[in-house]
């Protein structure tokens, strides 16, 4: 169900149920790009089945699904169609276009390929846990992860406020550490380091080093980090349950449990394994989120620091931008 992890802090002053949510996610439900449309999203029925519940709870977790579909149009057959419109306009009238008249045509050229371009569609899963005021996504990239924030501001009104998660210690700073420590005992003990590191120094053009497959706790890797060179990512492993990819954004890449953590609900079919899966996941989540905060040296308290626009996620000392939602 989540194969990478942006965590986020909601604010307290947003006391809404599961209910109200469901509410006001139905204000935006995900409509197919028109015919000369670029880009639609909205909500979907994260069960997938139509008509459903925008919002379904298990356990008291929340989750969610904005659907994000796209059509583009190859630079190649605009410029081609652009061209030929102005050639046709040289052509009946002696003279050629300017730059303002050819950025109409390139708009109008666009415009009539639209509607012959395949739309792509894709699915950003958002889980909430209103006990401890965290907001996940199960986005690849920042792009999708700011189409669900910005709808959920939007839509959930007063009161709604999220901030990315803010540790003491910056998750690169953290990661340098476990690595250039010999005897590794810098890393709490409910995580290891697998096998997979990359390393980047600093200047313009600043070299890169990655490992796949590879141990990590070595002297060569350690040299690298006394000349310089930064984790930028690194895989770890958490009680022998949880693998996944550490970055130097506090974000969690290539989540995956180990074989056996979901045995206990493969029988189960339709409803029951929605409900048996977010159970399962959220549940090893919700243990293994407050020990890799704890190794980050403990979360900053929200609202200890002025938020600053454009800020680099994960460090306390330039926290990331809360996004709020206005009256």
């Amino acid at each position: 169900m989540f194969k990478n992890l942006m965590l986020y802090r909601l604010g307290p002053g947003w006391p809404a149920s599961a209910d109200q949510l469901e509410a006001a996610l139905a204000a935006e439900p995900f409509a197919e790009c028109g015919a000369t449309q670029q880009k639609s999203a909205g909500w979907v029925p994260p069960r997938g089945e139509e008509h459903g519940a925008l919002v379904e709870s298990v356990d008291g977790q929340w989750i969610a699904r904005l659907a994000i579909e796209t059509k583009a149009v190859p630079g190649d057959a605009v410029r081609r169609k652009t061209q030929e419109a102005a050639d046709e306009i040289e052509r009946t009238t002696g003279r050629k276009p300017g730059k303002k008249e050819m950025r109409d045509l390139r708009d109008d050229a666009l415009l009539a390929l639209l509607p012959q371009a395949f739309p792509r569609r894709s699915q950003v899963t958002v889980w909430i846990d209103p006990g401890n005021r965290w907001l996940a996504l199960d986005a690849g990239s920042q792009g999708k992860a700011d189409e669900v924030a910005t709808s959920l501001v939007r839509v959930a009104g007063k009161g709604f406020e999220i901030g990315l998660l803010q540790t003491h210690s910056s998750p690169q700073g953290a990661m340098a550490a476990w690595l250039a420590d010999p005897e590794g005992d810098a890393l709490p003990h409910a995580f290891n380091i697998e096998r997979e590191c990359e390393l980047k120094g600093s200047g313009d053009e600043p070299a890169v080093v990655k490992f796949t497959r590879h141990p990590l706790q070595t002297d060569e890797v350690r040299q690298h980090i006394r000349e310089g060179k930064l984790p930028t990512r690194l895989a770890l492993g958490w009680s022998g349950r949880l693998g996944f990819v550490l970055t130097q954004a506090l974000q969690l890449k290539k989540l995956a449990f180990q074989e056996g953590v979901f045995e206990q609900d493969a029988a189960a079919k339709g409803d029951d394994r929605f409900d048996a899966d977010v159970a399962l996941l959220t549940g090893e989540l919700r243990a293994m989120i407050p020990e890799l905060i704890d190794a980050l040296g403990g979360e900053v308290e929200p609202g200890a620091a002025t938020p600053a626009p454009g800020a680099q996620p994960g460090t306390s000392d330039k926290p990331a931008a809360l996004a709020a939602a206005t009256p």
